[in-house]
């Protein structure tokens, strides 16, 4: 029976609105990440692949994404971002869905299974819709409420969970 994934070292809220900002929280507030070999060399990785160009897919999602050696697994933890991060998306718009995928050069196969799943999952037409349906909860830069947090989690919860759980047998 494995143990079940704790959902806050996964998954954080983020108050940055700059791209370099908004990647370093999601590393630091994700507890994920601290069982990374070398955390600055993953977080250099990440902001190296960013400036080759922009992993802003659109729609308000971005998929940032770095290599490190010596990582048994792929990781990923997912930061909510009520006001929207300026990302240099591909559409023009703010991102406030950022997830952070860490892996190792050597684990190429299992890299690419989770990055083609999760980008199956956000270009569904009903996850974009309920993406979009978030936006009547934020009112910036005041706090998102208290039902717009709860929208968020469930949505991260209902379409994304299967992310964490290859991660709930090394919890």
């Amino acid at each position: 029976m494995s143990t079940p994934i704790d959902y806050d070292s996964v998954i954080c809220h983020i108050q940055a609105t700059s791209k370099k900002e908004a990647i370093d929280e999601v590393i630091d507030k994700c507890s994920i990440f601290r069982s990374l070999p070398d955390l600055n060399r993953f977080r250099r990785a990440v902001h190296n692949r960013e400036a080759i160009e922009t992993t802003g897919i659109g729609h308000g999602i971005a998929i940032a994404h770095g290599k490190i050696r010596n990582l048994s697994h792929v990781q990923v933890a997912l930061g909510l971002s009520e006001c929207g991060v300026e990302y240099d998306a591909k559409d023009g718009l703010p991102v406030h869905f950022l997830f952070v995928i860490a892996s190792c050069p050597t684990r190429q196969f299992e890299y690419i299974r989770t990055l083609s799943a999760l980008l199956r999952t956000v270009r569904s037409p009903e996850v974009r819709g309920e993406l979009l349906q978030l936006d009547d909860n934020y009112e910036c830069p005041d706090p998102l409420s208290s039902q717009g947090d709860s929208l968020m989690k469930m949505l991260a919860d209902q379409h994304f969970s299967w992310l964490w759980k290859d991660q709930e047998m090394q919890v």
